[in-house]
Protein backbone atom coordinates (compact mmCIF):
# COMPACT_ATOMS: atom_id res chain seq x y z
CA UNK A 1 0.00 0.00 0.00
CA UNK A 2 1.26 3.55 -1.03
CA UNK A 3 1.32 6.42 1.02
CA UNK A 4 -1.82 7.39 -0.31
CA UNK A 5 -3.46 4.05 1.13
CA UNK A 6 -3.73 2.94 -2.56
CA UNK A 7 -2.47 -0.48 -3.08
CA UNK A 8 0.66 -1.65 -5.15
CA UNK A 9 -0.20 -2.57 -8.44
CA UNK A 10 2.54 -5.36 -7.83
CA UNK A 11 1.64 -6.24 -4.87
CA UNK A 12 -0.32 -9.80 -3.86
CA UNK A 13 -0.57 -9.26 0.08
CA UNK A 14 -3.38 -7.46 1.48
CA UNK A 15 -2.84 -5.58 4.97
CA UNK A 16 -3.94 -7.53 8.03
CA UNK A 17 -7.15 -6.18 9.39
CA UNK A 18 -6.16 -6.17 12.66
CA UNK A 19 -3.93 -3.07 11.63
CA UNK A 20 -5.39 -0.45 10.34
CA UNK A 21 -3.77 1.81 8.34
CA UNK A 22 -2.89 4.69 10.63
CA UNK A 23 -5.03 8.07 9.42
CA UNK A 24 -4.30 11.83 10.60
CA UNK A 25 -6.75 14.49 10.85
CA UNK A 26 -4.61 16.84 9.17
CA UNK A 27 -2.39 15.98 5.93
CA UNK A 28 1.31 14.13 7.09
CA UNK A 29 4.50 15.01 5.00
CA UNK A 30 4.39 11.52 3.83
CA UNK A 31 0.93 12.78 2.05
CA UNK A 32 1.81 15.87 0.13
CA UNK A 33 5.86 15.24 0.00
CA UNK A 34 5.62 11.12 -1.27
CA UNK A 35 8.77 11.35 -3.12
CA UNK A 36 11.16 11.98 -0.30
CA UNK A 37 9.45 8.64 1.41
CA UNK A 38 10.28 6.84 -1.16
CA UNK A 39 13.31 4.54 -1.06
CA UNK A 40 14.19 1.12 -1.59
CA UNK A 41 17.32 -1.10 -0.29
CA UNK A 42 20.71 0.15 -2.08
CA UNK A 43 18.24 2.87 -3.72
CA UNK A 44 20.37 5.85 -4.76
CA UNK A 45 18.25 7.02 -7.76
CA UNK A 46 21.74 8.03 -9.33
CA UNK A 47 22.70 9.89 -6.51
CA UNK A 48 25.71 10.09 -4.36
CA UNK A 49 25.46 8.36 -1.30
CA UNK A 50 26.09 11.83 0.62
CA UNK A 51 22.63 13.34 -1.54
CA UNK A 52 21.13 9.54 -0.20
CA UNK A 53 21.59 10.48 3.21
CA UNK A 54 20.42 13.50 2.72
CA UNK A 55 17.33 12.75 1.71
CA UNK A 56 16.64 9.90 3.78
CA UNK A 57 17.45 12.09 7.20
CA UNK A 58 15.12 14.96 5.72
CA UNK A 59 12.24 11.60 4.96
CA UNK A 60 13.47 11.22 9.26
CA UNK A 61 13.17 14.36 9.96
CA UNK A 62 9.51 14.86 8.99
CA UNK A 63 8.34 11.18 10.73
CA UNK A 64 10.04 12.45 13.85
CA UNK A 65 7.21 15.55 14.11
CA UNK A 66 4.23 13.38 13.03
CA UNK A 67 1.44 12.77 14.99
CA UNK A 68 1.16 9.29 13.92
CA UNK A 69 4.34 7.57 13.90
CA UNK A 70 3.73 4.79 16.03
CA UNK A 71 0.84 3.31 14.62
CA UNK A 72 2.52 3.99 10.92
CA UNK A 73 5.48 1.87 11.97
CA UNK A 74 3.41 -1.08 14.04
CA UNK A 75 1.42 -1.07 10.49
CA UNK A 76 4.97 -1.08 8.53
CA UNK A 77 6.12 -3.80 10.46
CA UNK A 78 3.59 -5.84 10.21
CA UNK A 79 2.73 -5.11 6.76
CA UNK A 80 5.84 -6.56 5.57
CA UNK A 81 4.98 -7.75 1.69
CA UNK A 82 3.25 -3.84 1.65
CA UNK A 83 6.39 -1.99 2.95
CA UNK A 84 9.22 -3.56 0.93
CA UNK A 85 10.62 0.01 0.05
CA UNK A 86 9.74 3.20 0.91
CA UNK A 87 10.69 5.06 4.61
CA UNK A 88 7.89 4.28 7.57
CA UNK A 89 8.35 6.00 10.89
CA UNK A 90 12.06 6.88 10.46
CA UNK A 91 12.67 3.38 9.44
CA UNK A 92 14.24 2.08 5.68
CA UNK A 93 13.42 -1.85 4.58
CA UNK A 94 16.56 -2.94 6.17
CA UNK A 95 16.12 -1.40 9.56
CA UNK A 96 12.54 -3.14 9.21
CA UNK A 97 13.55 -6.78 8.60
CA UNK A 98 15.91 -6.06 12.27
CA UNK A 99 13.02 -4.57 13.98
CA UNK A 100 10.98 -7.30 12.69
CA UNK A 101 13.58 -10.13 13.94
CA UNK A 102 13.86 -8.78 17.15
CA UNK A 103 10.11 -8.89 17.62
CA UNK A 104 10.16 -12.44 16.52
CA UNK A 105 13.10 -12.78 19.66
CA UNK A 106 10.97 -11.52 21.85
CA UNK A 107 7.25 -12.17 21.24
CA UNK A 108 7.85 -15.50 19.52
CA UNK A 109 7.21 -16.56 16.24
CA UNK A 110 3.64 -15.46 15.88
CA UNK A 111 4.86 -11.89 17.41
CA UNK A 112 1.80 -10.34 15.32
CA UNK A 113 -0.70 -12.59 17.15
CA UNK A 114 0.63 -11.10 20.21
CA UNK A 115 0.79 -7.60 19.28
CA UNK A 116 -2.82 -7.94 17.44
CA UNK A 117 -4.51 -9.72 21.21
CA UNK A 118 -2.22 -7.01 22.95
CA UNK A 119 -4.11 -4.30 21.00
CA UNK A 120 -7.71 -6.06 21.86
CA UNK A 121 -7.03 -6.62 25.29
CA UNK A 122 -6.18 -2.79 25.06
CA UNK A 123 -9.50 -1.97 23.78
CA UNK A 124 -11.46 -4.24 25.82
CA UNK A 125 -9.58 -1.83 29.05
CA UNK A 126 -11.10 1.17 27.14
CA UNK A 127 -13.93 0.32 26.55
CA UNK A 128 -14.60 -0.94 30.28
CA UNK A 129 -12.74 2.17 31.81
CA UNK A 130 -15.45 4.28 29.86
CA UNK A 131 -18.40 2.28 31.29
CA UNK A 132 -17.11 2.27 34.79
CA UNK A 133 -15.08 5.16 35.82
CA UNK A 134 -12.61 5.10 38.54
CA UNK A 135 -13.48 6.58 41.84
CA UNK A 136 -12.49 9.70 43.31
CA UNK A 137 -9.78 7.54 45.68
CA UNK A 138 -8.91 5.35 42.75
CA UNK A 139 -7.73 8.17 40.63
CA UNK A 140 -5.83 9.74 43.23
CA UNK A 141 -3.94 6.06 43.44
CA UNK A 142 -3.40 6.02 40.37
CA UNK A 143 -1.89 9.55 39.80
CA UNK A 144 0.35 8.54 43.17
CA UNK A 145 1.21 5.69 41.65
CA UNK A 146 2.34 7.14 38.35
CA UNK A 147 4.28 10.66 40.33
CA UNK A 148 6.06 7.54 42.07
CA UNK A 149 6.78 4.93 39.86
CA UNK A 150 6.79 6.31 36.57
CA UNK A 151 4.50 4.58 33.62
CA UNK A 152 4.20 0.79 34.42
CA UNK A 153 6.35 -1.20 31.93
CA UNK A 154 6.07 -4.70 33.23
CA UNK A 155 2.89 -6.80 34.69
CA UNK A 156 3.09 -6.92 38.39
CA UNK A 157 3.35 -10.24 40.75
CA UNK A 158 0.12 -10.53 43.20
CA UNK A 159 2.90 -9.67 46.16
CA UNK A 160 3.81 -6.45 44.16
CA UNK A 161 0.66 -5.34 43.56
CA UNK A 162 -0.12 -5.48 47.36
CA UNK A 163 2.54 -4.05 48.48
CA UNK A 164 2.20 -1.15 46.24
CA UNK A 165 -1.17 -0.86 47.04
CA UNK A 166 -0.40 -0.56 50.95
CA UNK A 167 2.08 2.26 50.07
CA UNK A 168 -0.30 4.13 47.83
CA UNK A 169 -3.38 4.03 50.82
CA UNK A 170 -0.64 5.02 53.23
CA UNK A 171 0.63 7.66 51.40
CA UNK A 172 -3.71 9.12 50.92
CA UNK A 173 -4.34 8.71 54.42
CA UNK A 174 -0.78 11.10 54.89
CA UNK A 175 -1.88 13.98 52.60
Amino acid sequence: MSRTGIANPGSFADPDPRFPFPHSPAPTRCQSEPATFDFAKGDRSGESRAATEQRLDRARQACSGCPIVKDCLRWALVNEDLTRVGVFAATTPVQRVVLRKRLADRLGPDWIDVLADQDQARRERSAAARHTPLTANQTRIVRLDRDANGPMRVPLTPAQQQRNRARLLAGLTAA
